[in-house]
């Protein structure tokens, strides 16, 4: 059976899994801005669509054009009903796709909250692609293994399990004796990288380029989410999370030790549990109070070896560690770069942004330190102007890490992908004066901020 892969750069791996029942009609790799221009060339014959995540640009408008095409090729004059399977981490485009769902009966979406999609998942999807008329339009990969009966099953009051956050997939699980182990060694490290995952995440860009808020919410999002979460407010010149958070600011004010909390927490990591600020449960914050001033400790302790230090400790105890750090930092921290799993760059949809930024990093770090930061970042595209234009056109937020990778500097040449947007609104600073994060005062940044922590949380 001839089989259409579209999945980007997910094509080699995808074809590992294939049976000897199903045979590739492309030999690489496809997205679906391509799949147009791909039919209209080679006109395929296909038994089946598979489509993974690493197809969408994240422009969700074209997306559904794109996909939209695909079934009217299906329907002018080929095999009627080829059945689509989409392969999905992220659950809301089970909304998303909703239309195209109802108006289409041969698209099939299967969900899988799993960070990397085990080798049994896509055995599903190839399985659904074979049986056209006995799978449901809307299946999760969580059926398909099986758990434990939860206690209150045993006892019979059939009360369902809770239903798991896809954010699930970054918590420490605890052992468990009833669940299915697999018995190939491939297999099992497929598994197991979705289990206790921990991101170092570096948030930076030109100052004024929204990191500190960026910062504040995305942690407030992973400790909504479950994950264990630490700030590191590296800007000591200004100090930003003070704002953020009112009761470490009051605590600074009053406990000359609180004040010297990043200090306190660079020089002993393993006690970060009394040097660093509780905002709540799992959620931790290490910054300095307004009147710390001891000019000493800050030589002695604020160095990049010290980083590196606390970052080797506190990777161990979170899911996430989140570095407030402004782009002219790394002249001091410059050998800490390399021990940071990606970086957050900041960058509002504007050209002079974008031109500070590429000025920014040129000034500040060597070409082979940009490289790596250039090769190591996702794009947050911050104070998102949905009016903004660039060469006549809406400037969009892809558009921003196009533009940044498009030659306008030889220390970026390697492409970013867009972590996400943070829209742009009048009330946006009104969580300095409330001291509630914007993600917990409405469902537009919630979805903004879950998104971004998703793609963050996946790594480079």
């Amino acid at each position: 059976m001839k089989l259409l892969i579209v999945s980007g750069e997910l094509h080699r791996i995808i074809q590992n899994y294939l049976t000897r029942k199903w045979e590739p009609v492309n030999s690489n790799g496809l997205e679906l801005r391509d799949l147009a221009d791909y039919l209209h060339n080679e006109n395929p014959a296909v038994d089946g669509i598979l489509i993974t995540d690493e197809a969408f640009s994240q422009k969700g408008g074209q997306d559904r054009e794109h996909l939209t095409n695909l079934f009217e090729w299906i329907q002018a004059g080929r095999k009627p009903g080829i059945p689509v399977v989409l392969l999905t981490r992220d659950h809301l485009k089970t909304m998303e796709l909703a239309p195209l769902t109802e108006r289409f009966n041969n698209l099939k979406l299967i969900t899988c909250d799993k960070l990397r999609i085990p080798p049994d998942v896509f055995q599903n999807a190839l399985d659904q692609l074979s049986n056209k008329n006995d799978a449901k339009i809307h299946t999760s990969s969580k059926t398909e293994h099986k758990r434990p009966i939860a206690a209150t099953d045993q006892t019979g009051t059939g009360q369902p399990e809770k239903k798991r956050s896809f954010f699930d997939r970054f918590r420490s699980k605890p052992e468990t004796g009833g669940e299915l182990e697999a018995t190939d060694r491939l297999t099992k490290d497929l598994f197991n990288v979705s289990r206790g995952i921990s991101r170092v995440v570096a948030v930076t860009g030109h100052r004024g380029s929204g990191l500190t808020t960026t910062v504040v919410n995305l942690a407030h999002e992973a400790s909504k989410r479950g994950l264990s979460t630490i700030i590191l407010d590296m800007d000591t010149e200004y100090r930003s999370t003070n704002m953020y958070f009112d009761r470490f600011h009051e605590r600074s004010n009053k406990d000359e030790q609180m004040s010297a909390s990043l200090i306190r927490t660079l020089a002993r990591p393993q006690d970060y549990m009394t040097t660093a600020f509780n905002v709540k449960d799992n959620f931790w914050l290490a910054g300095l109070g307004y009147s710390f001033h001891d000019r000493k400790l800050m030589e002695q302790f604020y160095t990049t070896e010290k980083l590196i230090g606390l970052i080797s400790v506190l990777r161990t105890k979170f899911n996430l560690v989140l570095l407030d750090m402004p782009l002219d930092l790394f002249r001091t921290f410059k050998e800490s770069m390399i021990h940071m799993d990606l970086f957050g760059l900041c960058v509002p949809n504007n050209l002079h942004a974008v031109l500070s930024t590429i000025r920014n990093v040129e000034v500040v770090l060597d070409q082979e330190k940009a490289s790596y930061l250039n090769a190591k970042s996702k794009v947050i595209v911050t104070k998102y102007n949905d009016r903004s234009r660039f060469q006549d056109s809406l400037f969009e937020p892809d558009k921003v890490g196009e533009l940044l990778t498009s030659g306008l500097s030889d220390y970026f040449r390697y492409e970013m992908k867009t972590a996400g947007a943070v829209p742009y609104s009048s009330g946006f600073d009104s969580q300095i004066e409330t001291d509630i994060a914007a993600t917990n005062a409405g469902a537009e940044y919630e979805k903004a901020f879950g998104q971004m922590l998703l793609r963050l949380m996946e790594g480079a």
